[in-house]
């Protein structure tokens, strides 16, 4: 099935990420169906995208007048039976293997066969989960918070994936404007997720061993990291750096990473107050003299100044 015959777009889950996935898909002229079990739900990611393209307008990103069309592009369900129309499903449920594999299950039932799945999975094997159900048209598509901003989207092919599938999606997310990276087989976490889950174990040491705020940890990063990162990556810093000095110190015997995975007791106190961050209030940080659209409104227009200064930049 050619890119252009690919024209209707079934999105199932519409939560923090499923709702912003549609939206993607939406601007993008395609007919999305959203799908969740709860009608709450759906209520709550229909604002959700209304505030975004709100933002959006509000930053110039788009036309005021675009904003109805790509509204209704958005079919909110409960029902799955509109997958009998999908050309093209992006999973996004929780991440319960139970879950996923029943659901894939039902909708190779329900799908037509030039249907496309994808997941998006942040670690699970879905090709495990999934091995006899359209083998050739499955993969990983694994998208990064919030959707509707962050260019970056993994690929990442089975065992059988043909590459007739996976050129077909990398050609759809460059006509939505994204950034794929295919990788060449399945690894937990991807790329960024592990260098993420890396930096994680050092940032939990560093707040349980009481070192550092959460305040100075964040106001550190911003100052370095968030600055280079987004001109030099993170592997060609090293050529800026010098290779003969990136060795020695990658030698310095005197700093011990943490190499274990440890129970961050930090963390773990805080989940066990009901401190789940932006969507209950709290987390590291208060957020309760805010309501939840506004904060996620703040840092997307902070996002959006960012991408626009990097607009030249070659992802």
């Amino acid at each position: 099935m050619t890119i252009d015959r690919i024209r209707r777009v079934l999105v199932v889950g519409a939560g923090t990420m499923g709702h912003s996935i549609g939206l993607v898909f939406a601007q993008g002229g395609y007919e999305v169906d959203l799908v969740d079990v709860h009608d709450d739900i759906l209520g709550k990611s229909l604002k959700l995208i209304q505030a975004n393209l709100r933002t959006l307008k509000n930053a110039k990103m788009i036309e005021a007048r675009s904003i109805p069309k790509i509204l209704g592009r958005i079919h909110p369900s409960t029902s799955l039976d509109v997958a009998q129309k999908a050309d093209l499903v992006v999973e996004a449920i929780s991440e319960n293997p139970k879950a996923k594999k029943e659901l894939f299950q039902t909708l190779n039932r329900l799908c037509p066969e030039r249907t496309i799945f994808t997941s998006n999975t942040s670690y699970l094997n879905i090709f495990r989960l999934t091995k006899k159900i359209r083998p050739e048209k499955m993969l990983i598509c694994h998208w990064y918070a919030p959707p509707h901003l962050i260019p970056l989207v993994d690929l990442v092919r089975g065992p059988k994936t043909s590459e007739v599938t996976i050129k077909r999606v990398k050609e759809i997310f460059l006509k939505l404007g994204k950034t794929p990276v295919v990788m060449k087989k399945f690894i937990p976490g991807y790329i960024v997720n592990r260098l993420q889950r890396a930096m994680a174990r050092e940032i939990f040491f560093l707040l349980d061993g009481g070192y550092a705020t959460a305040e100075e940890i964040d106001r550190a990063v911003k100052g370095s990291l968030g600055i280079r990162i987004p001109v030099v990556g993170v592997v060609q810093r090293y050529d800026y750096t010098g290779l003969d000095l990136a060795l020695a110190f990658e030698r310095n015997p005197s700093i011990h990473l943490v190499s274990k995975e440890r129970s961050p007791k930090t963390l773990s106190q805080l989940v066990k107050k009901g401190y789940f961050g932006v969507k209950s209030g709290r987390g590291f940080y208060d957020y309760t003299s805010k309501n939840i659209a506004d904060v996620l409104k703040e840092r997307d227009q902070k996002l959006i100044k960012l991408l626009k200064f990097l607009k030249e930049e070659r992802f």
